[in-house]
């Protein structure tokens, strides 16, 4: 990460706080709680101004809810554009590619990455073309995987689970170096699906059968959940998203094993092996959910209080579905939601509390 980047995240930060600050004082003053002569209220918000001004002169921070709303667009209409991008370049490819000879063909899939690559760092260091960062590290990285699978076709190589490995990689060190969220989570679920190949094809069969194995994903979410407990002073949003990937795809192993107890590799009953996995997923929902009550993780309390009614309904339609009337059965659905709400205003009255 650059000075420049670094100091422009802090810049925003700083921003933010002035306006939380603006904001709280506003409701104190409103409230009674503090008084403020009129030459000092004056004076803190020329202060401010300036404050924010020079740093939206330096390092083009969002200062009010406006610009964050406009800057949020642009990232949409970057990740469409990127998209669009890639597709035309692909589909132009596909039109011309049997028309160019294999040294012409290998030569524009070793250039392409590194072209984007070079773009890419141009782009970064011009301040005013902080939103095209993202499409074209979107477009370097679908460079890069058009390059490994291209070659991969031309000299005829089979496929491996190796080359997933090399877009995780790739995408990784995309995402920490120009601050990418998007390239985060597509290089984190590469390597997760890297290790759920690399451990399948240990136990003997083809690795691509690997999304026929949903407890080959287990230790990934596992080791994902490691790295987002590792230091990010700077990327302080990456922990989330890893948080959040980990603990979606823990839950969704979790539930289709449950659902289909033929896809486990322990030799058991699969009436065992399904009753088992779905206790387990209420255990991890009602783990994920206290741990980010207690951590105050929004993303890991979300995904929790997801797959635990996702768990309860599954349950719900297996006993009562093919036994009850309908109006009943939802009834009984809707009762449970009521006692989940009346359990979950308890947890906050006790967390408020303390």
């Amino acid at each position: 990460m650059s000075d420049a980047e670094r100091s422009r995240t802090e810049a925003q930060r700083r921003a933010d706080r002035i306006g939380a600050f603006q904001e709280e004082l506003a409701a104190a003053i409103r409230d009674g709680a503090v008084e403020l002569t009129p030459d000092q209220l004056s004076g803190l918000a020329q202060y401010h101004d300036t404050v924010l001004g020079e740093l939206a002169r330096q390092f083009d921070v969002d200062v009010t809810a406006g610009q964050k709303r406009a800057s949020l667009g642009m990232r949409v209409a970057t990740l469409v554009g990127a998209t669009a991008l890639g597709a035309s370049l692909l589909l132009y490819l596909a039109r011309t590619w049997g028309h160019l000879a294999m040294p012409v063909q290998a030569g524009l899939l070793l250039a392409a990455p590194l072209v984007a690559l070079g773009v890419l760092d141009v782009v970064a260091r011009r301040r005013a073309l902080r939103f095209a960062t993202g499409l074209v590290a979107l477009v370097a990285f679908a460079a890069f995987l058009a390059n490994v699978e291209m070659l991969g076709q031309i000299f005829a190589l089979a496929p491996t689970p190796e080359a997933l490995l090399a877009y995780g990689v790739f995408a990784t060190a995309l995402a920490y170096g120009y601050d990418q969220r998007l390239l985060l989570i597509a290089g984190a679920l590469c390597l997760v699906a890297w290790l759920a190949a690399r451990i399948v094809d240990l136990t003997g069969p083809w690795w691509m059968a690997a999304l026929e194995r949903p407890e080959a994903w287990l230790p990934g979410a596992v080791l994902l959940l490691a790295w987002s407990q590792l230091p990010h002073r700077v990327r302080d949003a990456f922990p989330q998203q890893l948080r959040a990937l980990a603990v979606a795809i823990a839950c969704l192993a979790v539930l289709a094993l449950g659902r289909s107890g033929r896809l486990s590799w322990i030799p058991v009953e699969p009436r065992v092996i399904e009753t088992t996995y779905q206790i387990l997923l209420v255990v991890v929902a009602a783990t994920a959910i206290g741990v980010g009550l207690a951590r105050q993780w929004t993303e890991t309390v979300m995904l929790g209080c997801l797959f635990f009614v996702v768990a309860l309904f599954t349950k719900f339609v297996d006993w009562w579905w093919a036994s009850m009337p309908r109006y009943l059965f939802f009834l009984i659905v809707g009762l449970a939601s009521l006692a989940m709400l009346w359990l979950f205003g308890r947890v906050r009255a006790r967390l408020r509390r303390a």
